[in-house]
């Protein structure tokens, strides 16, 4: 009977709010040695390297995404056995089917609760192989640790989504010339939709969601490659990004981070 354990994770995402939320809560938590890669290209190189017991990955990745990764990785015989979980927003029955035929063990969907990830994780990893060693450990002291590092980041999320307001603007105005360059404003809108659920702000999830889907009905149109995205199109993606706007502003005003001041306003209790 194997053994072996579940000691080391590497988790890939281009979302750095994300990665270190994950690297916190299975370190703090879980008490993993804990990895993080922010392309399936440095996954792979990582892997190679660290021959981690597990990895942990987005789907939706700039680059190489994640099912792509994991092709490549089932490629090589020294990562080919390693278990992969995918953590993502999109956990429709056909996506998830999909994503399990490609050789993951499982899929967790985001938003995910920092607080229960590892218990989550180690139920796939057990479920896969019964034999495989130890469960992950749950630390009290980590927990609350997790809790504030979260709570510390949210302020500097909220930051970032207006910067991030800018540049769909910015997109917006270049899509009615070339359609493609929506695939960027779909790549901001998943970030803001998976964070933002995670931070505690439902409504700049849910807008961020929303500009994501018709992103991703623009990119799919039957339009001739190269063109424009249709005016109607573009004056939706601009009243979402405006209602994004605003839902960023209302929370601004309205949420208090964990320290108990908002991030920038205040220098104490």
């Amino acid at each position: 009977m194997s053994t072996r354990e579940c000691r080391s994770v590497l988790y890939v995402d281009d979302d750095p709010d994300i990665c270190e939320v994950v690297h916190a809560t299975l370190c703090l938590i879980g008490g993993l040695n804990v990895y993080t890669a922010n392309s399936g290209m440095q996954a792979i190189d990582l892997a190679y390297e660290l021959r981690p017991d597990l990895i942990v990955m987005d789907v939706m990745m700039a680059g190489l995404d994640g099912p792509s990764t994991l092709k490549r990785m089932r490629e090589h015989v020294l990562l080919a056995d390693i278990p992969v979980i995918f953590l993502t927003a999109k956990v429709l029955a056909a996506e998830v089917a999909h994503l399990l035929q490609l050789g993951a063990i499982g899929v967790i969907g985001k938003p995910f609760d920092p607080l229960t990830l590892g218990d989550d994780l180690f139920a796939l990893w057990k479920g896969a192989t019964a034999d495989r060693g130890r469960a992950i450990s749950s630390n009290p002291v980590g927990r609350s640790r997790v809790q504030a590092q979260v709570g510390s980041l949210t302020g500097g999320f909220l930051q970032r989504t207006k910067d991030d307001v800018v540049r769909l603007r910015s997109i917006i105005a270049r899509a009615c010339e070339d359609r493609s360059v929506i695939e960027e404003a779909q790549r901001i809108a998943h970030s803001i939709h998976g964070a933002g659920a995670m931070f505690g702000f439902p409504t700049v999830s849910a807008a961020g969601g929303a500009i994501e889907r018709l992103s991703e009905s623009a990119l799919s149109s039957t339009a001739t490659p190269g063109s424009g995205c249709a005016p109607a199109v573009l004056q939706q993606l601009s009243a979402l990004t405006d209602q994004l706007d605003r839902e960023v502003e209302a929370s601004e005003k309205t949420t208090v981070v964990a320290t108990g001041m908002f991030q920038g306003l205040g220098s104490g209790k």
